[in-house]
């Protein structure tokens, strides 16, 4: 017989026990699924370099490394860029801002873009070339004024230009700029880190604009990065020193000191994920989810080995006559063989299937800020799956069926239904105990990452998440003179406190929660040597009903009046922590400092709660707030609106951007954002620890609670002579639905005892991605015991009342 009629009685064999196929496949689709998924995304995030990048081994990251507590920062100053450039032979250096959102157009027609800008050879270091035009040359990025060219995406080459062939030269007014485009950028490419651009422009083009005309020579701003290219002959080590030295002498140069010691430079992967101080937060989180998927597939490999190795029993009769007519146990072994590679095929066509969505879901719903690869299983993704999948079949499968094989004919062809299931118990149940351990490890996991993201959701940062709204718009980088900046805020904020829902509104300066920040230094009267504590503290300018506006508490004094607000005031109000800080132990309200190079001292008129700057978490800072009416810092220009909403304030904006929007004819693109969108991002890797640990721990007590149902329907099937002899001897239904519960329900608390430990034990590798949260948390633990609990008795119940519902007479007879 050939290998094709191995097929064909393969695939009959299977469509005669179609609930055994399904369960099989789905088992087996689940886990290798989540397998995929999760490789794909490690894979991505990890392992894979930006798409379209020449040989990207040879490209490094730039950190400066400033010693102390600080990690490594890529963040730096123009001018050390520049001596990067110029002075080390060893690598060709690029730089490069992170990605902004522009205004393009202007008035009712403006939107937002993605724009980044880079030095002039950045296309060229990585080795991207155009699909239309040409990208940058150095020519194109001459400080301190460069050409006002765009390199466009293919993104926004196919969504705002229909993917026109006659591009080239078409103009795109950027923050009130015209710029020329002169390229489309490959399908997929997003530079080097994984977020979403639609347009690259040279550094010197914009960077007057951003950030005054000395941008190019002074170190007034460190918002640039560096990437290099290690030349051929060269490496990494030799860069890096000769890098450490020309940063080290451009910042000696410098007029202005540095309170740092010089820093080191680190050239690091390219791959954004891989920090020089470690993976970082959704990378941890994805690598400790490939592992918990790989926890599932162990769980559906148990499974269906258990399944499999019960319809070997079942067929070991079967076998035992084939061998009696003279079929060789080579033969019969290709028929299992085949038989279980069209399983895995089975399971891993459902996989694939099933992973295209999961991906799909992981990754836009769960991680949106990161652009992906078109193809979310490619060759790599694809051969992961297929090969876990062969693995499982062949490991749970084909070891029973060869034991099987091993049998002599003659004690197979004696043996009964009842002495197969009972040489072979053991096995189930220590798979059926293995499957409870992993599950409730998952599920502990589970119960971990939900409560920390409980604590940190629930976190009072001082400012009001669900109700406060944040309206800004670009209007100095747009060419408006200050009069007509303070105009265009003055009637924003009267159109925000006329539209239904909004309860008040307020115009803030400098300091913006989650948005920027401005700092000076303090020095309390008669305390000098204090001031060292606090080198320096956030500002910001802001009426008297900002703090209600924001939702931040006034724990002692008052907030400003309104005379403070329109009369010279030096008075201020500042948080607990600055409090603590300068005045222990002491009255704060009347206590009076100097603040930055004024002279004259500012009275502390109020204290309030300690509200967040940038970060939900770990973001301690001394905050204090001044009226616009402060002679010495109270005339700064407005840099936003803050908002207060009676209910949920994302019903609101796009009502809220079209009225603000129709301001003036030229109006640059407004920005409406709820807080709890502006800090969405920092609750990512907490969000999908706890969404895929539930997802997992589901696919997992799932699985394990089927395969329970799947060995208990067996058993009670192979011990229908024994229960009838039971009932007809006088048992209960309830007592033989006891003990058969109290069967199972021995192996589930032995694999639940082994799981608890293995949980305590490893909550230590888990500890660090949570927040205010024990990982041998009590309550989690039990909580996660008691749902796998009934679980298996809800799987164990079912089977057993069944048997019990068959005649007695009928058992009796049974074999």
């Amino acid at each position: 017989m050939s290998f094709l009629d191995d097929v064909r009685i393969a695939a009959r064999a299977l469509a005669r026990r179609p609930g055994f196929l399904f369960v099989t496949t789905l088992t087996l689709g689940v886990g290798i699924a989540a397998n995929a998924v999760m490789f794909g995304v490690v894979d991505q995030l990890l392992l894979q370099p930006p798409p379209h990048v020449a040989d990207a081994d040879g490209l490094r990251r730039v950190y400066y490394d400033w010693g102390g507590v600080r990690e490594p920062t890529p963040a730096g100053a123009y001018p050390m860029v520049t001596a990067l450039r110029r002075n080390v032979p060893a690598a060709e250096v690029a730089g490069l801002l992170g990605v902004d959102e522009f205004t393009l157009g202007s008035g009712a027609d403006a939107r937002a873009i993605q724009v980044q800008m880079v030095t002039g050879n950045f296309f060229q270091l990585l080795g991207v070339p155009p699909t239309l035009g040409r990208t940058f040359v150095p020519g194109d990025d001459r400080a301190p004024q460069g050409e006002r060219v765009a390199v466009v995406s293919d993104g926004f080459w196919r969504r705002e230009m229909g993917q026109a062939l006659d591009v080239l030269g078409r103009v795109l007014m950027i923050n009130g700029e015209t710029f020329q485009v002169i390229g489309v950028t490959p399908r997929g490419f997003s530079g080097v880190d994984r977020e979403r651009v639609d347009a690259w422009v040279p550094v010197s083009s914009m960077a007057a604009q951003q950030y005054g005309a000395r941008w190019h020579d002074t170190p007034n701003w460190y918002g640039i990065r560096a990437i290099a290219r290690i030349r051929a002959g060269a490496s990494a080590g030799v860069a890096a020193e000769q890098a450490t030295v020309a940063v080290r002498n451009e910042i000696a140069t410098w007029d202005r000191p540095v309170d740092e010691s010089p820093p080191r430079v680190v050239l690091a992967s390219i791959i954004g994920a891989r920090h020089p101080s470690g993976v970082s937060g959704e990378g941890k989180v994805s690598i400790w989810l490939l592992g918990v998927s790989a926890i599932v597939l162990l769980i559906a490999c148990a499974n269906v080995a258990n399944l499999l190795l019960a319809r070997t029993l079942e067929r070991r009769t079967e076998i035992a006559v084939r061998m009696a007519l003279g079929i060789g146990r080579g033969r019969l072994a290709r028929m299992l063989f085949v038989e279980a590679s069209l399983l895995a095929l089975t399971g891993a066509a459902f996989a694939i299937g099933l992973s295209l969505a999961a991906a799909r879901f992981v990754q836009s719903v769960l991680m949106p800020g990161i652009v992906w690869n078109d193809t979310v299983l490619d060759a790599r993704v694809f051969g992961v799956t297929l090969l876990a999948a062969t693995a499982c079949i062949l490991l749970a499968g084909m070891a029973p069926a060869l034991q099987g094989l091993a049998t002599p004919v003659v004690q197979g062809l004696k043996a009964s239904s009842a002495q197969t299931a009972g040489s072979r118990g053991h096995v189930r149940h220590a798979l059926l105990a293995l499957q409870a351990a992993l599950s409730v490890v998952l599920l502990v996991g589970a119960g971990l990452f939900i409560q920390s993201l409980q604590k940190v959701v629930s976190r009072d940062v001082g400012v009001d998440l669900d109700h406060a709204l944040l309206v800004t718009a670009d209007l100095q980088r747009a060419g408006f003179s200050r009069p007509q900046v303070e105009d265009v805020y003055r009637t924003t904020q009267e159109r925000l406190r006329g539209t239904p829902g909004i309860v008040s509104a307020a115009i803030v300066r400098q300091t913006i929660p989650t948005m920027r920040g401005s700092g000076m230094s303090i020095m309390p009267q008669g305390v000098s040597e204090r001031s060292r504590q606090w080198p320096s503290a956030y500002y910001s300018v802001v009426p008297s009903d900002y703090f209600a506006t924001i939702g931040t508490t006034i724990i002692r004094g008052r907030p400003f009046t309104e005379s403070e607000e329109r009369v010279p005031s030096r008075v201020m109000i500042v948080n607990k922590l600055l409090a603590d800080g300068y005045w222990p132990g002491q009255d704060p309200i009347g206590q009076c400092a100097r603040l930055g190079s004024d002279s004259v001292c500012t009275a502390v008129v109020g204290v309030v709660g300690n509200a967040m700057l940038f970060r939900m978490v770990q973001d301690d800072r001394a905050l204090l707030y001044i009226p616009p009416s402060h002679p010495a810092f109270g005339n700064r220009p407005p840099a936003g609106v803050v908002a207060r909403a009676h209910g949920d304030p994302t019903a609101l904006i796009g009502t809220i951007r079209r009225e603000i929007q129709s301001i003036v004819p030229n109006m640059p693109f407004v920005r409406v954002e709820a807080f709890s969108e502006r800090v969405a991002e920092q609750l990512r890797p907490w969000r999908l620890g706890s969404t895929m640990f539930i997802v997992f721990g589901g696919v997992a007590l799932l699985i394990a609670a089927i395969g329970l149902y799947s060995v208990m329907a067996y058993t009670v099937s192979q011990r229908t002579r024994e229960i009838g002899v039971r009932m007809a001897l006088g048992a209960q239904a309830g007592n033989v639905v006891r003990l058969i519960v109290g069967e199972s329900g021995a192996t589930i608390a032995a694999g639940l005892a082994a799981g608890l430990l293995i949980a305590f034990w490893g909550g230590r590798w888990i500890a660090p991605m949570l927040y205010e949260t024990s990982p041998r948390d009590p309550l989690v633990f039990i909580v996660a015991s008691g749902v796998l609990a009934a679980a298996a008795i809800v799987a164990s119940i079912v089977p057993a009342r069944r048997t019990t519902r068959v005649d007695p007479a009928i058992a009796l007879r049974a074999e």
